[in-house]
């Protein structure tokens, strides 16, 4: 526990001014960011263990996603060619069968799309869509674990996360809308009230359901954490899964909405 708490102490410290003041810090944190995702990513695949040249592949199309696209959700051509590329690779290389073609194409997509939308939200939006946005992903992950203690009897879903269960879920939904909600309401967020409501309403869900499908991903290829890079806490994808997921989502929201208000 000791280890764990000094670990986040120093993420924050190192994370908080870099969201704080936006731009090039940023933006290297992301970059850093990303490459740990990418290599988390592809080294727990065993039997058959990923080809070099794939993290070449899939590290392009994170990091071009990141860098070099402008737009709030990666256009559509941009993951036709990634998809594109990996099958022409999977005529020629006999270890990628179609399960592992499928990993590379679905998780490559999440990373490249949770971090590009995390950028896309504070450069075009402000660190108050961040602040939002971490409300209601962390308020839900702290509400479902002092619920789940105080409260748990149900397990919400055994086979991919044993601890985690319904009670919890629901105190995780309950703290992370109504912290999200007050923080949007008291800071005059531009999204109207009711759709503020329903906006951090299904990112307390998908925050539950990101976490769930990391821990899928975990459980599928054997292996209780994707690294050991941030002692206590496991690696970058182990503790920024939920956000990562959740930036994704809320850019979509966030899309949808300018589109009918």
């Amino acid at each position: 526990m000791k280890q764990r708490i000094i670990t986040a102490i120093v993420l924050i410290v190192v994370i908080l001014p870099c969201v704080l003041i936006g731009k090039l810090p940023f933006k290297i944190l992301l970059t850093l960011v990303a490459g740990a995702s990418v290599f988390e990513m592809l080294s727990i695949c065993e039997r058959p263990k990923t080809n070099i040249y794939l993290y070449g592949i899939v590290g392009f199309f994170v990091f071009y996603s990141l860098l070099f696209v402008k737009t709030l959700l990666i256009p559509v051509e941009i993951i036709v060619i990634y998809m594109i590329v990996l099958l022409t690779c999977s005529m020629i290389d006999e270890s990628i069968h179609f399960m592992r073609l499928c990993y590379y194409f679905t998780v490559g997509v999440l990373i490249a799309m949770g971090l590009h939308l995390l950028y896309q939200l504070r450069l075009s939006y402000g660190f108050e869509y961040l602040l939002l946005l971490a409300l209601a992903t962390f308020g839900t992950d702290t509400g479902a674990y002092f619920t789940g203690i105080k409260f748990g009897k149900h397990k919400l879903n055994p086979r991919l996360s044993p601890k985690k269960t319904i009670e919890g879920s629901i105190g995780g939904i309950l703290l992370g809308t109504v912290l999200s909600v007050i923080y949007g309401a008291y800071i005059h967020i531009n999204i109207p009230f009711y759709l503020l409501i329903f906006v951090c309403f299904i990112l307390t869900i998908t925050s539950q359901i990101g976490d769930l499908t990391f821990s899928s991903i975990k459980r599928t290829f054997e292996v209780k954490d994707f690294s050991q890079l941030l002692p206590g806490h496991g690696g970058i994808l182990d503790r920024f899964d939920s956000i990562l997921f959740n930036s994704m989502v809320f850019g979509i929201l966030l899309h949808f909405i300018a589109m009918v208000v």
